[in-house]
């Protein structure tokens, strides 16, 4: 692991850069000293959260739009989980279903699924349209990750 992560404290909200190879040993604020927290598993995207997961964290996030019919998004899912697992600290995940969150799909206009969508601190950087297989995946993110 190379470069490093901003991690924003949930308790004060500093910005706080740590270390990509010590993101394993439980990073404190170097503010208020509460433990930096950051995600292993996708979170869920809500119309009510979907501003904090995903526009309000400093580093990158990839938003996957998706459908519970959709075949290829199901697919895609276990790749999803791997990222977030592998990349966790580095990137955060946010998944949406767009069944269930309707104005969320009319928000971003989506007309197909599934869609990635890659933010950093709050801006579009990239986003691509249909499946990845997951080493594709793991091309795209990488790529982002490590020009950082």
């Amino acid at each position: 692991m190379e470069g490093s992560a901003l991690l924003r404290c949930a308790a004060c909200r500093t910005v706080n850069r740590v270390p990509a190879n010590r993101l394993t040993e439980r990073p404190k604020c170097g503010k208020c000293k509460a433990y930096l927290d950051f995600p292993h598993s996708p979170v869920e995207g809500t119309t009510a959260n979907f501003q904090s997961e995903a526009f309000d964290p400093p580093g990158y996030v990839l938003v996957f739009l998706w459908a519970p019919w959709c075949v290829h998004c199901r697919g895609m899912m276990p790749g999803i989980e791997e990222v977030a697992r592998r990349k966790a600290g580095r990137m955060k995940v946010v998944t949406v279903n767009t069944e269930k969150e309707t104005y969320l799909a009319q928000r971003f206009g989506v007309m197909s699924v599934p869609r990635l969508t890659l933010y950093r601190g709050g801006r579009q950087i990239d986003e691509v349209n249909g499946a990845l297989s997951p080493s594709q995946l793991e091309d795209w993110t990488e790529h982002y990750l490590r020009q950082a």
